[in-house]
């Protein structure tokens, strides 16, 4: 791919992103996190995409690379990957829980608009991938890595949609699973950091944080796999109403939806730690 056409391609990508966003800030729907959730990722999908536009035309990638002391190519084919797997949250998102209407015309023009951005990101990150040699973003850790930190964000958006429409308050045993939520998402980022930056990598011997960081991220999530289902269908039953304005009934659905999705999305979750445990004490065996 010329780099005319990766520019082109960029500019799409940035003019797509650019629409969604004002699209969405011209709606005055009601305010909630999944709306919140879409427009973050359109807005973040646009930065991404302008920050690699203008340093790769005023050639200052290398700069960037030499500071991180990383493959720029890697850098920019991750970050492309990453928006277009958070493009894909929004479009399947947007059109099931934000869209008010299905003819709405804006609505179903951004709808249009974002599965089209998340589309052009995942051929652009595809070709871009085939011209590079494997880098960390790249390879199957640094996917599994941010995969994971992609559905903790998912679930902090799915909790607290649950929580500000059900309950007056957070039980125990669930806020102790949206604390597991929390610290996972933060050391997973903390461990892309450790893997990006070589002066971060040389102070810690990232191999042994990794393996160890894994068996605590697996520990934590079997608590919530096992908390989650008991207290919160306990919970959604103790503050349902039941009313027969139809309305109440069809979002009272839709918030129950919330609770089983968390437990999926606390499922699948696991599953990759449990995987990322697994090679991550291979590759440290095979140091020693």
């Amino acid at each position: 791919m010329g780099l005319s056409c990766a520019y082109k391609i960029r500019v799409v990508e940035i003019l797509l992103c650019a629409l969604a966003v004002f699209i969405a800030i011209l709606q005055k729907g009601e305010i909630q996190p999944y709306s919140v959730w879409c427009e973050f990722v359109w807005a973040f999908a646009f930065i991404v995409a302008m920050v690699i536009l203008v340093l790769e035309v005023l050639k200052l990638e290398l700069v960037v690379a030499v500071f991180l002391q990383h493959s720029w190519a890697d850098l920019a084919t991750g970050l492309t990957l990453v928006c277009a797997a958070m493009l894909l949250t929004a479009s399947i998102i947007y059109p099931m829980r934000v869209m008010h209407c299905t003819m709405c015309f804006l609505e179903v023009v951004c709808t249009i608009v974002s599965c089209l951005a998340t589309l052009l990101f995942l051929v652009d990150g595809v070709m871009t991938k085939k011209e590079m040699s494997s880098g960390y973003l790249t390879a199957v850790c640094g996917v599994l890595r941010f995969t994971e930190a992609l559905l903790a964000s998912l679930l902090f958006i799915t909790f607290a949609s649950y929580f500000l429409s059900v309950t007056t308050g957070v039980p125990w045993a669930l806020g102790w699973c949206v604390l597991v939520y929390i610290v996972c998402f933060v050391l997973s980022v903390l461990m892309m950091m450790f893997n990006l930056v070589k002066l971060l990598n040389a102070l810690v011997c990232v191999d042994k944080l990794e393996v160890v960081f894994n068996i605590v991220a697996v520990v934590l999530y079997i608590t919530a796999i096992i908390l989650w289902p008991i207290y919160g269908k306990q919970d959604y039953y103790n503050y349902m109403k039941w009313d027969t304005d139809m309305r109440i009934v069809l979002n009272y659905g839709y918030h129950y939806i919330d609770l089983m999705l968390v437990l999926v999305l606390t499922a699948v979750n696991l599953v990759l730690y449990i995987v990322d445990m697994i090679l991550s004490l291979l590759a440290f065996l095979k140091c020693i």
